[in-house]
Parts: C-alpha cells; sequence; structure tokens
C-alpha cells in the first residue's frame, strides 16, 4: 500500500455487508496526487460497491475514508462535489436537458463558492466536449444520444466540475475502441497535470495501458496491488479465469496483454 500520510484518498479497513453476505471484506489502499488507478476484478468482485462507498452514495458498515486528510463522513455534499466527482456505470437521463446544459451541472458545487457568468459556463463545456471528440453533439439533447454519446458528455460534465479527485466506474463499457481510447488519454492527461482519478475497468489491457497502478478485487478483497505487469501475472490471471485466457507482451510497448483463446 503507498504512504497514506500523503494521500489524497485514503481508504482504511473498509467493509460493507448486505445480511450475512460480505460484499467488501477489510479493502486499505491509498491514491496519491497525479496518479491513475485502476480497480480490476471479475463480475461480482464489488469494485462499483467500492466506487459507491467511496463517493458517499452507499454507506459501508466499518473502516475510514478520507479526502485530503479529512473524513467522508464529515464532509457536506457540496464539500464533496468540491473534493471529488462520481461517474457511475450508468447515467441514464431522464428528462431531455441539453447536452451544455448537462455538463453545466458540473459547475454546481463551484456556483455555491463563487459567481461563474453563464458565458464561462457555455465556453468551458464547448471545450469539454471538443476534448472528449463530441464537440458535434453541442446542441443535442441528451435523451437523443445513444449509450456511449451519454456516458462521454457525462465523462465531460466531470471533467468541468474540476475536482483533484475523479471517480469513474466502468467509463469505457459502452465506448466503442476510438472513443475509449479517447477518454482515457484525457484522463491520463489530467492525471499528468496534478488531478488524480480511480477507475474501475473491466478491459485489462486498456488498464494495463493507461493506469501507473492496479488494485485486483475478487470476492470483495484485495488479492493483488501493484504496477500492472506486477498485478497482471500469468499466476493471478490463470486464478481468477483458470485456462480460458492467455498472457503475453505487446510488440511495441512491452506492456502485459490479457486474451481469450480458442480451446
Amino acid at each position: 500500500m503507498m504512504n497514506s500520510t500523503a494521500a489524497l484518498l485514503n481508504v482504511s479497513n473498509l467493509s460493507y455487508q448486505v445480511g450475512s453476505k460480505m460484499l467488501l471484506n477489510d479493502i486499505s489502499f491509498s491514491v496519491n496526487a497525479g496518479e491513475l488507478v485502476g480497480v480490476i476484478g471479475p463480475n461480482g468482485a464489488g469494485k462499483s460497491t467500492l466506487m459507491k462507498c467511496i463517493s458517499g452514495f452507499q454507506a459501508y458498515s466499518q473502516g475510514e475514508i478520507s479526502i485530503k486528510g479529512e473524513s467522508l463522513s464529515s464532509l457536506s455534499h457540496i464539500e464533496r462535489a468540491l473534493s471529488m466527482s462520481y461517474l457511475p456505470q450508468y447515467s441514464e437521463a431522464a428528462f431531455p436537458f441539453s447536452v451544455l446544459d448537462t455538463i453545466g451541472f458540473g459547475f454546481h458545487a463551484r456556483q455555491q463558492q463563487e459567481l461563474i457568468s453563464p458565458v464561462v459556463i457555455k465556453e468551458k463545456s464547448k471545450t469539454a466536449l471538443e476534448r472528449v471528440g463530441i464537440g458535434h453533439l453541442h446542441n443535442r439533447t441528451v435523451t437523443d444520444l445513444s449509450g456511449g454519446e451519454k456516458q462521454l458528455v457525462h465523462f465531460a460534465r466531470s471533467l468541468v466540475q474540476g475536482t483533484s479527485l475523479m471517480l469513474l466506474d466502468e467509463p469505457t463499457a459502452s465506448l466503442d475502441i476510438g472513443h475509449e481510447s479517447q477518454l482515457m488519454n484525457v484522463l491520463y492527461q489530467e492525471c499528468q497535470n496534478g488531478k488524480s482519478a480511480l477507475v474501475a475497468i473491466h478491459n485489462l489491457n486498456t488498464a494495463a495501458e493507461f493506469c501507473d497502478r492496479l488494485i485486483l478485487i475478487n470476492q470483495g478483497e484485495v488479492m493483488a496491488e501493484g504496477k500492472p505487469n506486477e498485478v497482471l501475472s500469468e499466476e493471478n490471471i490463470r486464478t481468477l479465469y483458470q485456462d480460458l485466457v492467455m498472457v503475453s507482451n505487446h510488440a511495441v510497448t512491452g506492456n502485459t496483454i490479457v486474451s481469450p483463446y480458442k480451446k
């Protein structure tokens, strides 16, 4: 585990239980400024539950979560929104807001502390749309968009929120490979500029390519943590997926590749 004293996010002995079922069990890790950390694991491992607990959308059974040294439980909703953004796995639009208005909601917390003009909000919202590759959608309504386009709009909303920590739960699940690369490159750039991100991700190859560190969760517990080539070892992959996948290295980058293969 990283040094928690300098951590932007610190999770200590986190557990979450529903009835007799322990969905998260004694999870501890930290995320430092400038880090892009991936949370990986098979279906049902507890990735989404972990993200909901950290975001404050779900009360945990025991443990402690702190942001910039402040306990999550002591922060108001506005204070949380100023410290971290959260992109859930599914962000379904219930009302036909415009794309620009939807992104503009990302300024809500900051507007409680400072006056931000509508012109600035519109300009920054358009810039965020361009960064994620969908600037041409600025005049559309979110209810008319595809699932992948909606996800990119909500990612743009997270960007304009301007928090030091970004939480993203399967942000690329509904994206084509081009937009997946676009989103992850923007996220990587944000972290290079001093922001931090914790992203739950299914695509292990994408995780290996972009993440500084990986946290592998299985059955609600941390199974491994470290650099991608350490976590995505043949031993760990075989434990999780038996002989259904193979581990190799990219011919150009040398990064770990995890691939299914026909038996």
